[in-house]
């Protein structure tokens, strides 16, 4: 599928939405992440993204954007706090087209307007996804951690004026 003929859109979350995102969570999780997961940590993050805490979160004022081809949801971000990415996934067909960099942008600009005074956004990186992360400006601030059986490196970016307006 070429993403040079497909149009992409971005935008909030609406209600009613929520088991559709999860689908797609749950579906890129299990093939990318939850391989390098124990058991626990598998478990750990399907109760965060049950739809029970995944609702709750969006009513709460997270930032809960959606990229979009043809009405069809492809990608997700959740910022918490307007500066920690929560959860970030991309369809694998739509992957390294710079819809997550695009994602995170996005979110960012969000979160400058609500909180002005953001100049770092950070993520709890899955292992295989730092170099993801990386390439939209992520650094590593930190040896990669196990809570709760959740596998994580975390990384930080910087937010300066450039930052801001190209957000």
């Amino acid at each position: 599928m070429s993403l040079n003929k497909i149009s992409i859109s971005y935008r909030p979350m609406k209600t009613g939405e929520e088991s559709g995102v999860i689908q797609l969570i749950i579906n890129i999780f299990t093939a990318f992440v939850a391989p390098a997961y124990s058991k626990e940590g598998i478990e750990e993050f399907k109760k965060f993204v049950c739809p029970d805490a995944f609702s709750d979160r969006s009513t709460l004022g997270n930032i809960v954007l959606l990229a979009t081809c043809e009405k069809r949801v492809v990608g997700v971000i959740e910022m918490v706090q307007d500066s920690h990415i929560a959860l970030l996934f991309v369809e694998t067909a739509f992957q390294r087209k710079g819809i997550a960099g695009e994602l995170v942008r996005r979110a960012i600009r969000i979160g400058k307007k609500r909180n002005p005074g953001i100049r770092k956004i950070t993520v709890n990186s899955s292992p295989n996804a730092v170099a993801a992360y990386q390439r939209i400006g992520f650094k590593r601030i930190g040896n990669e951690q196990v809570v709760n059986g959740i596998r994580f490196i975390p990384l930080e970016r910087g937010l300066d004026f450039d930052d801001v307006n190209r957000a």
